[in-house]
């Protein structure tokens, strides 16, 4: 979709809405037009298409990772970036009513909603669009209504629900309950299931990618109805002023596996008109390589809805104006800073120890723009993390099994810097001595050329190395012997203090980047404005979503048929050669580099049903966490289970968040849950709303 902003009208109310309306998803066009305009089938089209024009907002501002990825279990504050304070350490003078960051994500959605809400007005007197046509349209409206208001109730829980016009001053708002806003929500989703056809084989609605679909709906449907589902766990919190009512209903399992199985087209939803499937290889969702850049732009059937953007430059340049919305930035904020990476090593006494002058790494359109607002925790590496062993019912570790780990991130960079200057050396110190004689190599000489391995980052903790030495001096020498440099992300420093964050070797800024959103189409190595598309609704997460409301049901047999063929497609098939950490760092053996490991990553019903309590949540959500890492869905993912799970879960892993260890200054409470109302918004509101704030932020 290739959306242009054509019109700006201006609705002078409390929350100053803007509508923004655009041209169709084929071309851009520019138009001078009055709401006269709207009554022909071309202006309502473009009404229709202004709607989705606020779905761009999460790629094309530092706002959405902030709200969904920063702070939470998996990604922690990077090494750079302004909103650190607020949704990665949650200190009170930043994570307040007066946050920028805060009134935009709010403002955004609700001109997405105005759109809506003026377009479906509109629509309703069109008499020059044919009646289907007219009905696809309304489906598509009433879905992006919905998806608005879903990421609204996640973020703020009670929020005001208007749902007609709004073109006259207008300052009288309250906040709907959060029971009326999924009501609403789930309301919209459901008339946009009746009305909005299935996406074609190659993945087209009305002859266009980028529109909604039914399956789109349908999705939107299962997630609304987990997220009301969770009532049932969210009305106890230990905090009572944490209890939330979202108006669950016991039926709401049962409906979210009717509309993820229609969307899956499984089970009881196998005769449905969906064309959707997952692709043959997770690789393939993302089409890079290390050394050759973006191979293809992924379009097929397992994308469920996307946010797309144009492929011409004019569109996507950086500076936002009324014709281009800064394209897909997010390869900037989760790719690590790994350009002129010193060859230091600093020892716990305080000395460093340097094996060479230049890593042979400058930026470029392959290494990325590395702004690396958001790095993994930790535990994201941890053996008893996110990739623990418990997750599997073969008990051995994801690293050595389930290909996702591998295939989210870059591991390794090639030198592409004529001025390297990285020598074999003699190394001795309390932890051994390596002499490169001992292997064919001649100290002195340069390890490697342009084109050749210059880094290799690994999950390693060195400390597990047999014998003696310290954890830094077990790891001079394990660089020392490798023929590139090696940064193990278990024995690098832990940032702790504010100045350790942006330093070289250390987690927060040098880190393994994600392939999810990197791009070498743009036109120069420092552009911001990305052109890849973004995939909001996959259908993995559909079967991950299916799976976890079968297993609440009881149903262990038809959970772990739906997970399996998510698991079939994570793990490394027969003939497919694993990543050398497999055999160099991880325990695997050369032999088996190209072993099937797809009985390994199988659930069966019995292991499913040995889960229980938060034991099982857990397993969901680490399991959305291994499929999804990284594509703004995970503090919608914990908040889903209450205020308690979510602190509880992402104090433990992610340690920015609190004070815990005296010294990383982090305030996390469990009123974060809900963001604060914009004070923009609290100060229009006349009469004032009795319940202006969300607990905690008075």
């Amino acid at each position: 979709m290739k959306i242009k902003t054509y019109k700006n009208i201006l609705l002078l109310a409390g929350l100053t809405w803007l509508c923004f309306s655009c041209s169709d998803f084929l071309e851009e066009k520019s138009y001078n037009a009055d709401y006269s305009y709207y009554k022909s089938a071309t202006g309502l089209d473009a009404l229709v298409v202004a709607c989705y024009q606020q779905t761009r907002w999460c790629l094309n501002s530092e706002t959405q990772y902030a709200f969904e990825d920063m702070g939470t279990d998996i990604l922690m504050i990077g090494g750079d970036g302004s909103h650190r304070d607020a949704f990665g350490q949650f200190l009170s003078n930043a994570m307040t009513s007066q946050n920028g960051n805060i009134s935009g994500f709010w403002n955004n959605n609700y001109r997405g909603i105005a759109s809506c809400n003026l377009g479906l007005q509109t629509l309703a007197t069109n008499t020059d669009m044919a009646e289907a046509t007219k009905n696809i349209r309304k489906g598509e409206m009433l879905f992006l209504r919905a998806y608005y208001y879903y990421e609204l109730a996640i973020q703020f829980g009670s929020v005001p629900l208007v749902t007609v016009p709004v073109d006259n001053v207008k300052t009288d708002f309250t906040r709907s309950t959060q029971k009326q806003i999924w009501a609403q929500v789930i309301s919209d989703a459901r008339k946009a299931w009746d009305l909005l056809p299935w996406a074609d084989a190659s993945g087209k609605v009305t002859s266009d990618f980028g529109r909604a679909s039914k399956g789109a709906a349908g999705h939107l449907l299962a997630k609304s109805y987990m997220f009301r589902y969770c009532d049932k766990y969210v009305k106890s919190q230990t905090d009572a002023n944490m209890n939330e009512d979202r108006g669950g209903l016991t039926t709401d399992i049962d409906s979210v596996i009717y509309f993820a199985s229609q969307v899956c087209k499984f089970g009881p939803g196998s005769t449905s008109g969906s064309n959707h499937a997952l692709a043959a290889n997770y690789s393939t969702l993302w089409g890079w390589n290390p050394k050759t850049g973006l191979s293809a732009e992924y379009a097929g059937p397992e994308i469920v809805f996307s946010i797309n953007n144009s492929s011409t430059y004019f569109w996507n340049n950086a500076g936002a104006t009324e014709v281009n919305t800064n394209g897909n930035q997010l390869h900037l904020y989760y790719t690590g800073q790994l350009e002129n990476y010193p060859l230091s090593t600093k020892l716990e006494n305080g000395t460093t120890v340097t094996l060479g002058t230049n890593v042979g790494l400058v930026r470029d359109l392959m290494t990325g723009r590395p702004w690396r607002r958001l790095s993994p925790t930790p535990w994201y590496y941890s053996e008893t993390g996110l990739y623990a062993s418990k997750n599997y019912e073969t008990g051995k570790l994801g690293k050595l099994i389930d290909s996702r780990l591998y295939k989210s991130h870059v591991w390794v960079e090639y030198c592409n810097n004529t001025a390297r200057d990285y020598k074999w050396a003699v190394v001795t110190n309390n932890a051994g001595t390596f002499d490169p004689a001992s292997i064919g190599m001649v100290a002195g000489t340069q390890k490697y050329n342009v084109g050749d391995t210059a880094m290799l980052l690994s999950t390693e903790d060195v400390s597990t190395r047999p014998g003696p030495g310290t954890k830094a001096e077990k790891l001079v020498l394990a660089r020392a012997k490798e023929k590139y440099w090696l940064v193990p992300m278990q024995s690098v420093k832990v940032a702790l203090l504010r100045g350790d964050v942006s330093g070289f070797d250390v987690t927060t800024n040098s880190f393994p980047p994600f392939v999810k959103y990197l791009d070498n189409r743009r036109a120069a190595t420092n552009d911001q404005a990305g052109f890849r598309n973004f995939y909001r609704f996959r259908l993995a997460e559909t079967y991950i979503l299916l799976s976890e409301a079968y297993a609440r049901k009881g149903d262990f047999t038809n959970a772990a048929a739906a997970l399996n063929v998510v698991r079939l497609r994570a793990a490394w098939k027969a003939g497919e050669t694993k990543s050398a950490h497999f055999w160099k760092f991880d325990g695997g053996t050369y032999a088996a580099r190209t072993n099937s490991t797809e009985t390994d990553l199988q659930v069966s019903p019995g292991f499913l049903g040995s889960f229980t309590g938060d034991a099982l949540t857990d397993f969901y959500v680490d399991e959305m966490g291994r499929e999804t890492a990284g594509e703004l869905n995970r503090f919608d993912m914990l908040v889903r289970y209450g205020a308690d799970y979510w602190f509880n879960k992402v104090k433990a892993c992610d340690y920015w968040v609190s004070n815990d260890n005296g010294v990383s200054g982090g305030a996390i409470k469990k009123y974060h849950r809900f963001r604060p109302i914009p004070q923009t918004y609290i100060d229009n509101v006349n009469p004032p709303d009795p319940n202006p704030q969300n607990y905690g932020y008075f």
